[in-house]
């Protein structure tokens, strides 16, 4: 992962952060589409156990519940907590903890969801440690990131020389293989990688219209189908925690 970009230095600077964001715009941010792919991706069954990590407003932890899924989360930020349990009546199902030491026993859960939160933790090796840590045998978790080299990024380079903010204090990006690798040597075997792609994203500086206008246009004619694989938004990946411990190298199928 590219080490210049910002990363918190302390769990307590990431909290003030997010309490701040969720108090702004991340309070009206909602990832439905994103939260039911992911669940479809799971093939979850009514019953099954689910741990959301980093869940902010909750509204993965409901999308489970309505499911049928016996579904927990956890968010550092108090705000975004307190939302969950104001809007989506989730009081006694979201609590407050850090994503690198988390509560509950080794293999808790059926099913573990991280859905672009991973990139913004204050350790995310150590993050992926605790998602092997608590899936049972043969449990699944749905891990989605950014990828450092998607189209958007790819113009903004070619055009600023940079990758834009996505309006986070602390951010990361890494390629299909740099974020396979970092699961695979904590833990998780990549079974499948799908792309997740979005039109109509916004606009963070003047200059870029034109371009916004081309990509939305071929957005909405063709979808996310005309988007090379590797040069996606987002990945979805879909991991099982490996059955003895050691390094291995990550060999996901794309999807």
């Amino acid at each position: 992962m590219n080490q210049l970009q910002a990363v918190p230095t302390s769990l307590s600077d990431l909290q003030n952060s997010y309490d701040r964001l969720y108090g702004e715009w991340m309070g009206q941010h909602i990832n439905d589409d994103q939260a039911e792919k992911m669940l479809d991706y799971l093939h979850i069954r009514p019953g099954e156990s689910l741990l959301d990590m980093g869940c902010g407003t909750g509204h993965t932890v409901r999308a489970a519940l309505d499911r049928g899924l016996d579904a927990v989360g956890v968010d550092i930020s108090a705000v975004a907590l307190g939302q969950a349990v104001e809007v989506y009546g989730l009081r006694n199902r979201v609590f407050l903890a850090a994503a690198e030491d988390l509560p509950w026993p080794d293999q808790t859960f059926d099913h573990i969801s991280i859905l672009g939160s991973l990139e913004h933790f204050l350790d995310p090796a150590c993050s992926v440690r605790e998602v092997a840590r608590l899936l049972k045998p043969g449990g699944r978790a749905a891990i989605l990131v950014p990828n450092s080299h998607h189209i958007r990024a790819i113009y903004n380079v070619f055009k600023y020389g940079e990758i834009l903010s996505d309006l986070q204090d602390y951010e990361r990006f890494a390629t299909r293989r740099e974020w396979e690798r970092l699961f695979s040597q904590n833990g998780l075997r990549v079974e499948t990688v799908h792309k997740y792609d979005t039109g109509m994203a916004r606009i963070y500086r003047p200059g870029r219209e034109l371009f916004w206008y081309a990509y939305n246009t071929l957005f909405r004619l063709f979808g996310n189908r005309w988007i090379p694989f590797n040069l996606t938004y987002t990945f979805i990946f879909i991991c099982t925690p490996f059955l003895s411990e050691g390094s291995h190298d990550g060999h996901g199928e794309r999807a």
